[in-house]
């Protein structure tokens, strides 16, 4: 196999990208935690231009045509075509400084739109991931914890909590004495306060 029948894109993106062109949908995975790059392997593809008169004029796009074509907008994301069958330190180390220079970005511009307005709506999940990425902390990067339901009374609470807040259903009896908190009897004046507070 030569170099003009197939050729590697190498990402350091944390980020899975679907990109489709006229010949084909290419998968570009990503990077899993813990390893330098992902890999994708593109192989050279033939197609034929219609000349009319049932004339077809056939030609091969060599594969790094293709990879190129394909990583063209992905760059500042770390994701690039190897020049040799995998990528080299040297690639991997350049990718991964655009990668971050555009994390460095996409957070400076979280913080413009953070300062002008406070809204979480005008922050994107790449904002996000950017600042979470970079281990920055941001007020506007706060991801809520998913709440579940009270299994007695059905009022949403946070996950592994001993005790309901709502109804003063001990849920955790174990971690409840672990740290001191109240009884069950305790626990029925409490949702009985938060009742009555609510009234």
């Amino acid at each position: 196999m030569t170099q003009d029948d197939s050729a590697t894109i190498a990402s350091v993106s944390d980020q899975d990208w679907y990109v489709s062109r006229t010949y084909g949908v290419f998968h570009i995975p990503a990077c899993e935690k813990g390893k330098e790059h992902a890999l994708l392997l593109i192989l050279a593809r033939g197609d034929a231009l219609d000349l009319g008169d049932n004339r077809r004029f056939p030609f091969t796009i060599t594969a790094r045509e293709i990879a190129l074509d394909i990583v063209q907008d992905l760059a500042p994301h770390g994701v690039f075509v190897c020049q040799a069958a995998r990528p080299s330190k040297a690639e991997i180390e350049a990718a991964l400084n655009r990668r971050d220079a555009w994390y460095q970005q996409l957070v400076f511009d979280g913080d413009q739109m953070w300062a002008r307005s406070h809204n979480y709506q005008e922050i994107s999940d790449q904002h996000r991931r950017a600042a979470l990425a970079l281990g920055l902390e941001r007020e506007w990067a706060y991801v809520p914890m998913k709440m579940v339901d009270c299994p007695v009374c059905g009022e949403r609470i946070k996950p592994g909590v001993a005790l309901c807040k709502h109804c003063g259903a001990i849920l955790d009896a174990e971690k409840l004495a672990l740290h001191g908190g109240p009884g069950r009897e305790n626990g029925r004046k409490v949702a009985a306060r938060n009742i009555s507070n609510a009234n």
